[in-house]
């Protein structure tokens, strides 16, 4: 029952920010994931030349995660990109994607 009760509540949280995907919401794997070079906000642009990850919109922010992913996009910090988001789902992406959006 408190299994149920907890998966229906991260589809809820979908709704609003992000989902819940193998335990970890998507704030947590913002903090855990993006957090120390994009800041809390999203707004720290890591590097010289580098836009800041806040006010993009989930769509671009999917296209440029799943383009890390498979060497399409990248900059002078791509290497660092790609070793995060190998580590991700495709699930996991979009909810990244539109919990940074809505930042």
């Amino acid at each position: 029952m408190r299994k149920i009760l907890i998966a229906g509540t991260a589809v809820l949280s979908l709704c609003a920010v992000g989902a819940v995907f193998a335990g970890e919401d998507a704030a947590e794997l913002f903090k855990t994931h993006c957090q120390s070079c994009h800041g809390a906000d999203g707004g720290r642009a890591p590097g010289s030349g580098i836009a800041p990850i806040r006010g993009q919109n989930s769509a671009d922010l999917l296209n440029m995660l799943e383009g890390y992913r498979d060497g399409t996009f990248g900059g002078q910090r791509k290497q660092v990109m790609v070793g995060v988001v190998k580590r991700l789902s495709d699930e996991q992406m979009k909810s990244l994607a539109e919990y940074a959006a809505a930042l």
